[in-house]
């Protein structure tokens, strides 16, 4: 079926009605903000766009470059420009789209609106072929998921070839991952081969080189794109999202100092763009996912000291009161709000427990946001695993007990929230929320069995293969929302059945997801030592000075 056609079916919906306005497409703090500037970032496609006016085209070039860069919210800002010098730009239209496609409740009417009238551009004849065909495959993206947009923008592509855009959407959404072992899945593997082949004709293009690393973010083993990853922002030196990037790899490699450098390199830069542009942190999650990632790589690399000084200063960044459902605020409520917390169960040394339980919001201020989010649930469930780790702390396993019961009950109310949570825009905070307390309450049922010391019991083993078995690596460009790698107690339940070996396999096979990690490598070498492995002993105490030595 032709492309035009398919979009006049789903636009008779709309048929009967007015299109909206396109002033219901511009959110009302990009409307009275300074204008955005034409020039700088990200290049590399240069497709026709229609419109009535040359600065609409060059707006739409430039967002659909920040599309491909990694920065939408700077993108709509090009695309809504786009439409301030024409109206009837389809591919502006296709732009506010996509590049509002995260599920944030503050976007979601300007989204529609584009939508509803993009389709009724459509049935007027505006845009050519190409052009409904970008619209058509993000119509199936909204409808029916990524898997049916890359069917579509597969089928737009046949049809021209020569885009390498669609490609790139293509592959983007065909992807599928990895399998533990870190070998591509079917689907992943397809995309890889659409992207390599056209690198092949481009080796150096900026725009190709993202979209390989992005589509890699998840993978085992990052070192062979870690020099890619280098690459890219020695060429683009000034754009902020490429540092995450190189920062994620950096610290997905090991490499804490480097990643702690990046970070800092890129929450410069959209500190920067805040200032010049007049926007805060309701507009610039990235700011706090960036700093964030900072924090957690400086506590990788052992600097506890300047990781809680950043975790305790991103806790004290207010939000504006009318902001309340901005991306900064969902951000800084699940992500910020938590990290020295979750820093401190890291560490675990004296009195670190109680610091974190004191770090966690208080009760006024989870009923304060209780109309805008569902992230007091977050911080109850964060509150009681605390609880329970001091009274196992002070010995108290009947307290530690009942404690563990009541987390244990408060996931299924927890569970029972994810469909408001949805509602509010914020299922994926919620979900890395999620697991984080899964984790937790797993983890802390190991301790609890562990603690009653019965020589016989596998108990502790069950409850922390379950809490390794859900801790990912990495995802959406952010560290493991639980910090602590659950290698480290299953290899020490194994040393405290006296098997050294499978004990040292567990370390061994933590620090391939989490590469010089001194958490492992601490525990590595107390078990080498106590072993009275010397030579094995003395590498790895080599390897934590170098690690530490990078401060």
């Amino acid at each position: 079926m032709r492309i035009l056609s398919l979009l006049g079916l789903m636009s008779v919906a709309f048929a009967a009605e007015e299109p909206p306005d396109v002033k219901e497409m511009i959110l009302p703090h990009v409307a009275q903000a300074l204008p955005v500037q034409l020039g700088g970032g990200p290049a590399g496609i240069n497709m026709a766009i229609s419109a009535s006016e040359e600065n609409a085209q060059k707006h739409v070039l430039q967002g659909l470059n920040l599309i491909h860069g990694g920065w939408d919210f700077e993108a709509y800002r090009h695309f809504v420009a786009a439409l301030q010098c024409d109206p009837d730009c389809l591919m502006a239209h296709f732009g506010v789209i996509f590049s509002l496609l995260e599920n944030e409740s503050e976007f979601r009417k300007a989204r529609l609106a584009a939508a509803e009238r993009a389709l009724a551009l459509i049935q007027a004849g505006a845009g050519t072929e190409i052009e409904r065909g970008y619209l058509f495959a993000t119509m199936r993206l909204l409808d029916d998921g990524p898997a049916a947009a890359a069917d579509a923008f597969a089928q737009v592509s046949q049809k021209y070839p020569q885009d390498m855009q669609l490609q790139l959407f293509e592959s983007y959404f065909r992807r599928s991952g990895f399998d533990e072992y870190g070998t591509p899945k079917t689907e992943q593997e397809l995309a890889q081969k659409k992207v390599q082949a056209l690198m092949q004709s481009q080796p150096n293009s900026p725009l190709l080189m993202h979209g390989w690393l992005m589509m890699r973010t998840e993978n085992l083993r990052m070192e062979p794109d870690l020099p890619m990853a280098r690459k890219l922002c020695q060429m683009v030196p000034d754009y902020a999202p490429y540092f995450h990037l190189l920062g994620h790899y950096e610290w997905r490699c090991g490499n804490h100092r480097e990643a702690a450098t990046a970070f800092s390199r890129c929450a410069d830069l959209y500190q920067d763009w805040m200032k010049k542009c007049g926007f805060g942190i309701a507009d610039c999650p990235e700011w706090i996912r960036a700093e964030s990632y900072r924090a957690v790589a400086l506590a990788s690399a052992g600097d506890y000291d300047s990781a809680l000084a950043v975790a305790s200063g991103l806790a004290k960044v207010s939000v504006p009161e009318d902001r309340l459902q901005s991306p900064g605020a969902r951000i800084l409520w699940w992500e910020a709000k938590t990290l020295e917390a979750r820093l401190l169960m890291r560490r675990s040394s004296k009195g670190d427990l109680v610091r974190a339980r004191a770090s966690v919001p208080s009760r006024e201020s989870m009923q304060k946001m209780s109309q805008h989010s569902r992230v007091a649930f977050f911080y109850q469930g964060l509150g009681m695993a605390l609880d329970g780790q001091i009274a196992l702390e002070g010995k108290n396993a009947t307290r530690a007990g009942e404690i563990h019961q009541a987390l244990a009950a408060h996931l299924p109310l927890m569970e029972q929230a994810r469909s408001d949570a949805i509602k509010l825009g914020e299922l994926t905070v919620f979900a890395r929320a999620f697991s984080f307390l899964e984790i937790a309450t797993m983890s802390f049922k190991g301790d609890l069995a562990m603690s009653q010391a019965d020589p016989k019991s596998t108990s502790a083993y069950n409850w922390y293969s379950g809490a390794r078995e859900r801790q990912a690596f990495a995802s959406r460009l952010m560290p493991p929302s639980s910090l602590m790698p659950m290698s480290v107690p299953l290899g020490k339940y194994y040393e405290s059945k006296g098997n050294v070996v499978r004990a040292q396999e567990m370390f061994q096979e933590g620090l391939l997801h989490w590469p010089r990690d001194l958490c492992l490598l601490e525990a590595l070498l107390a078990l080498q030592v106590a072993s009275q492995d010397e030579a094995a002993a003395k590498a790895t105490a080599d390897l934590i000075r170098e690690v530490r030595s990078q401060n």
